[in-house]
């Protein structure tokens, strides 16, 4: 039984279908700093990994990437989310979080080869000397070394992949899609790249890993694992799907089971547009989603009832 009065539904129902159809003028800025956040998120994202290429390939030390590039992203989106908080930045944390995740996943199993079986060396913490300027090998090269490997890089394909997937509409398809979208992000272009930066870089090899039989398959089964998780984190995370302001890449996806389609947020715009219209009429965000979870409820109450009068 709901806990409102038939007036009170009657009006959060007013609310809830004015809200969406908002104002042309909310919605289009709304699209503007969403598709600006979501620009300098995809830029921030893609820095960290460039860097070591550029590194490599002797076009662009890390030290100067980091100081010129990705510490001045930082502080702008950090002054953004903090002095203009945007919900699409959502899609960005989940992602930079999962992204996290799914290199602890493959560093038990990158590190147990490295350490346990000595089938491969490390470079990270070589990777972290061309940004400290130390001696290769070092301790603060290794701990710098690591927090750019989660933080800039996992995290920063994280950001990538969940952006794209939201832009593609994978929060609407089923678990199996996003998992192969992991995955399929996580070796090309991710891995790819990789390889492609240690072998054509005339001193790759030296720099970072001997391509052999052994390394090769090594790191490629370390990105499929990191792209399991981050197509489960996806997944799991899929709500983020509400957050984005544009029609996803080819259409409605095709729902997943168990997820509402009921627009708590709005499919294809941005929720402040939500927020704007039921602030005017003093209705909270939390009563609206509360009640929107009620309707849900009734709707499968239904559909459950239809369903034993079918098979009765």
């Amino acid at each position: 039984m709901s806990t409102y009065s038939v007036g009170q539904q009657r009006t959060f129902g007013e609310a809830a279908l004015q809200a969406q159809q908002p104002r042309a003028g909310t919605r289009d800025e709304s699209r503007v700093h969403a598709g600006t956040r979501m620009l300098l998120h995809l830029v921030l994202a893609g820095v960290p990994l460039l860097a070591i290429s550029a590194q490599v390939f002797g076009f662009l030390p890390m030290r100067a990437a980091a100081a010129l590039i990705i510490v001045p992203l930082v502080i702008v989106i950090a002054l953004l989310s903090l002095f203009a908080p945007h919900s699409s930045d959502r899609i960005a944390v989940s992602g930079f979080l999962w992204g996290m995740a799914a290199c602890v996943v493959y560093d038990v199993f990158r590190l147990d080869t490295v350490y346990l079986l000595g089938l491969w060396g490390d470079f990270i913490p070589t990777m972290g000397s061309w940004v400290t300027g130390g001696r290769p090998g070092a301790w603060d090269g290794a701990m710098v070394g690591y927090l750019w490997r989660y933080i800039g890089d996992s995290g920063g394909i994280g950001i990538a992949f969940f952006i794209l997937a939201v832009a593609a509409g994978l929060g609407r398809r089923r678990r199996r899609v996003a998992v192969l979208a992991g995955v399929g992000f996580a070796v090309a272009p991710v891995w790819a790249g990789l390889i492609a930066t240690v072998a054509l870089a005339p001193r790759g090899q030296e720099l970072m890993f001997p391509l052999t039989a052994t390394t090769v398959t090594l790191s490629l089964v370390g990105h499929l694992i990191f792209g399991v998780v981050l197509g489960l984190g996806f997944w799991h995370s899929r709500g983020v799907q509400d957050l984005w302001s544009w029609r996803p890449v080819g259409g409605v996806a095709r729902t997943t089971p168990g997820l509402s389609t009921t627009p708590t947020h709005d499919r294809w715009w941005d929720a402040t547009g939500v927020e704007h219209h039921l602030a005017s009429r003093g209705i909270s965000r939390a009563t609206y989603d509360e009640w929107q979870r009620e309707l849900e409820r009734r709707r499968l109450s239904r559909r459950r009832a239809r369903t034993k009068t079918g098979h009765g």
